[in-house]
């Protein structure tokens, strides 16, 4: 079970696997409401056996549904995502079909297993209700014509990284540092990283107006004064030419690193980041000049969780901000979603099918680093359960939301 810092109030349902929205309705057989009495039955019922349809299939879509669906399956299947054979008469399941495939074929499982997230299309930006959903259905005069997908994490990995960075200065004084700095920039295209930085720009906002008194009963002076000498104090310079000497710094060091845990983290840092390079984070704010209704969303709406909580040992200072933060969080707002791109599908064929690519591009090369970015989490773990054992703590456990505090040592 992998370890997660849940964020508090969010009240959401875990779905790893990609869904493809509009909702599924499926049909059901009833026998009438529940506040009718049972009809009485002379002597025993007589067995019914109820005919299976070949060939019809057991989801019921309006057209509202299935056209906007129609019109991106072509694309998709000229693109090469969906298949002939993804036809099953519904085109809300052709599509899924190839969504689902192309998720996987990207390392959609490998993340999975460290990134507590959705990935879904829809042609609504908000959650409704299945009320709701069927009342916005009955006012629609004409099918959606714009598509949107989008991605939200439903919990913060957990990445206690000092143990690593330990091991990382053993080799090199200058590797932890860099080593720091490369990860978390191909992190950022695709979630909203916590790590001291955002620790320490928390504790400066709280810490605004508090008395010399409160100070010394707070974890807030301590985010400052726990950060490693290896480490830039916060908050760390993330200019691209920070970043691309880093970056060359590590290619000069991989071929002579003697651990070779530390060539497996500095290897694969490397791999992660050639695939998060090109892309930036597609803020939905991106969109907000463009698409009705949505600046007024956002500004009523939290902030999105963050995917990561990267924190020195688990349950240390940084875990108390992120506590303290996170204590709030969607529960008197909707959460914004971490990430959200649009199809418009009146477009010609051929921008149709270069925008669907654009977006596919942009999921596959996010899941093809969040894969990559779980075996780099997978191995700060070990080695924090290794230092963790020579030090006679307890390793592997569950990391959950609590109270905000600094572990008693």
């Amino acid at each position: 079970m992998p370890r997660s810092l849940q964020s508090r109030g969010v009240r959401r349902q875990d779905m790893r696997q990609p869904k493809v929205r509009p909702r599924i309705r499926r049909a059901r057989l009833t026998t009438g409401g529940a506040s009718h009495a049972s009809v009485p039955l002379i002597g025993n019922a007589a067995p019914v056996t109820i005919p299976k349809l070949i060939g019809i299939p057991w989801r019921f879509c309006t057209r509202w549904d299935e056209q906007p669906a129609a019109v991106l399956g072509k694309s998709l299947l000229r693109l090469g995502v969906c298949q002939a054979g993804d036809w099953t008469g519904n085109a809300v399941d052709f599509v899924e079909r190839g969504f689902h495939r192309f998720c996987k074929e990207n390392g959609a499982e490998d993340a999975g297993k460290i990134w507590q997230g959705s990935l879904w299309m829809t042609d609504s930006l908000f959650r409704m209700s299945e009320l709701e959903y069927y009342h916005s259905r009955s006012e629609m005069d004409a099918p959606a014509d714009t598509l949107f997908l989008l991605a939200e994490y439903e919990s913060a990995a957990s990445i206690p990284i000092g143990a690593a960075l330990t091991r990382l200065e053993c080799e090199d004084s200058l590797l932890p540092s860099v080593f720091y700095r490369v990860f978390t920039y191909s992190l950022h295209p695709w979630m909203r990283v916590y790590d001291y930085n955002e620790a320490h720009f928390h504790a400066e906002m709280m810490m605004d107006g508090l008395s010399q008194e409160e100070l010394k009963g707070s974890f807030y002076p301590q985010i400052a004064a726990s950060v490693p000498k290896c480490l830039p104090a916060p908050p760390m310079n993330f200019s691209r030419r920070s970043v691309t000497n880093a970056v060359r710094f590590l290619e000069s060091r991989v071929g002579t690193l003697r651990g070779s845990v530390v060539r497996r983290l500095v290897t694969d840092v490397l791999e992660i980041y050639a695939e998060s390079r090109a892309h930036e984070h597609r803020w939905p704010s991106h969109l907000a000049d463009e698409i009705p209704g949505l600046e007024e969303y956002l500004s009523d709406a939290d902030d999105c969780g963050p995917g990561c909580a990267i924190t020195w040992y688990e349950d240390d200072v940084i875990s108390a901000a992120f506590d303290d933060e996170m204590r709030d969080l969607g529960q008197n707002a909707p959460m914004q979603p971490s990430m959200l791109l649009r199809i418009r599908l009146t477009r010609t064929p051929y921008q149709l099918d270069r925008e669907v690519k654009l977006v596919f591009d942009h999921v596959r090369a996010m899941l093809r680093s969040l894969r990559i970015g779980a075996r780099i989490v997978n191995l700060i773990r070990e080695v924090d359960d290794e230092h963790l054992r020579e030090h006679r703590k307890k390793s592997g456990l569950q990391t959950q939301q609590g109270p905000a505090r600094v572990r008693d040592e």
